[in-house]
Order: C-alpha cells, then structure tokens, then sequence
C-alpha cells in the first residue's frame, strides 16, 4: 500500500525513532507514528529536537519532509540521496539529453501550464480568450516567452488586486507559497527516487538552486493548486496563515479532483505517476511520453 498520511509538527516535542516508527513526545503525548504509511511531514517552527536517526529514516522511507523558518512558511526540503536501483544509469540518461529534447519538453510543458490557466479563469468565470491565443504562440524552449505575458494576465484576472510574489505577506501569496512548496518537495522526492539529479534542470539552470529540474516539472500542476487555493480562500478572511488553512491546504494533495492517465486522482497521487512516465521520456528519448494532469470538473464541488 503507498504511504498516504501527511504530518504536520507545529508544537515543542522530541521526535525519534524506533523499528521503523516515528515517535513524536512532549509532556502531555506519546504518538507512535509509522514511516511505511507517512509521505509527508511538516515540520514548523524551531521549537522541536530530533535525532540525526530521524532525517536518515525519513530518506530512507522516501518521505516527503518539509522544514519551515520562524514565519512558518517552508523553507528546507529533505533531500534523500539516491535510492534507485539504477541512478547511474538514470543519471547518464539525464545527463545525455539533447537541447532539442530540451527545447521541446519546454514547449509541451509550458503549453500544458498555459492551458490549464485559461481552463482555471474559465472555471471562475473570467474571460480566458487572450491566454488561449497565447497557447498557439508557445515555440520550443519557448523562444516567445509566452509563459511570463501569460502570467500577466493570469494572475490579474484570477484575483482582484494582486501581484504575484514569493515573499508577501498578502494571504493569497503565502497561501499559494505553502502549497507549491509542498508540491515541490513530493515531485523533489519522486525525483531522487526515481535517480534523477533534481538540481540538473531542463530549463531553470540556477546555479545556487538545488531542484532546478523538480521546478521545471512542477510548472503543470502550478495553476491545479491555484484552482484549489481560489476555492479555498472564502472560507478564511485572516490576514495570515492560520493553523485551519495549512491543514486545508496539505488536505488538497488527496483530493481527487483531477484526471490523469483516464483516471480520477490526486495531485499526490499523480506526481508519482508522473516521475515515472518522465523517467520513461528520458529513457527513449521523446518527450512526448510525458503526459500532463487536468482538471475533473464534475468532482469539483464535493472535493471543495
């Protein structure tokens, strides 16, 4: 059975482990977690202590792991060093990948991107007709940088007076950042699982960014955690990210709110698959093997 649990640590504790077990202690608590069942922990704040035992079994069990900072926003993801059988082999095929290879994965994935945002502004009832336009312009490697006059357009039509930012203390803003922060670490984890090199990208080539390549293929599900945000947001009029919200937000990752492959499923559910059907494009050699999640409307209004 695939792990399916996520685990959010918010107060001061020992955490530990024992027999492939995640012991979580504070005063009042003893809680008996195991590994096998977890695929992600939050881990926020600094007012917990582990032991060094805890970050190798959590690698060692693939465990999507989040470490957030003093304003509890994620920060540090946990990066287990290769755990496939064949990383070499994988990693001589990442290595391998030619620029027209490249070029058109970027292409297919920024054409995917871009679709699903009209699809998001169509859903919400904003005209979407200039993003489509913009879908038929997308050349490999994006020569047109169609993704960024998207955006544009995107984001001031999807919400009333806003700018897109990654350090903002607008709730939108920090909402969207957890999110794609988890999204993140579950395609960064399937990554190294599958023996990629996530700092090794197709298009971010940042040399200080460790997950250039987990980034890249993240772009897709980028505007399916925008539709779950935009829904969830009615519900919290804060000024800032309650403890409400965040569970909330994590609670997304398992709706089955989108279809891929034919079938209903979940974002967690589906970065798995994907990792796996990108390992197989890169094998061969053609992008085209990669296919892109979308959106199961008729699910919507029970998932939100």
């Amino acid at each position: 059975m695939a792990a399916w649990k996520t685990v959010r640590i918010t107060k001061p504790c020992h955490v530990s482990i024992d027999n492939g077990h995640l012991l979580i202690r504070d005063k009042e608590n003893h809680i008996r977690l195991s590994l096998e069942d977890t695929d992600c922990i939050v881990f926020e704040g600094n007012r917990f202590t582990l032991t060094a035992s805890v970050l190798i079994a959590l690698s060692r069990y693939k465990v999507a792991t989040l470490f957030c900072d003093d304003s509890y926003m994620p920060s540090t993801i946990l990066h287990p060093y290769h755990q496939s059988l064949f990383a070499s082999e994988t990693i001589k095929a990442q290595i391998a990948l030619t620029d027209s290879y490249k070029e058109r994965l970027w292409q297919q994935i920024i054409e995917a991107k871009v679709s699903l945002q009209a699809e998001v502004l169509e859903h919400f009832g904003h005209n979407s007709t200039p993003i489509k336009r913009y879908v038929s312009n997308i050349l490999p490697a994006d020569r047109y940088n169609v993704e960024a006059k998207s955006a544009r357009y995107y984001w001031k039509k999807l919400f009333t007076n806003f700018k897109r930012e990654q350090n903002s203390f607008d709730i939108r803003n920090q909402a969207l950042n957890y999110a794609y922060a988890v999204t993140r670490s579950l395609i960064s984890r399937n990554l190294s699982a599958a023996g990629f090199l996530p700092a090794l990208g197709i298009w971010h080539k940042n040399s200080t960014n460790a997950f250039n390549l987990s980034d890249d293929l993240m772009e897709p599900f980028r505007p399916l955690i925008d539709l779950a945000i935009a829904h969830l947001l009615p519900s919290f009029d804060d000024d800032f990210l309650i403890p409400a919200f965040k569970r909330s937000i994590l609670n997304i990752f398992d709706l089955e709110y989108l279809i891929y492959e034919n079938g209903l499923s979940s974002v967690r559910n589906i970065s798995k698959r994907y990792i796996e059907n990108f390992k197989r494009s890169v094998q061969m050699q053609n992008p085209k093997i990669l296919t892109f999640p979308t959106i199961a409307y008729e699910t919507i209004d029970e998932c939100f």
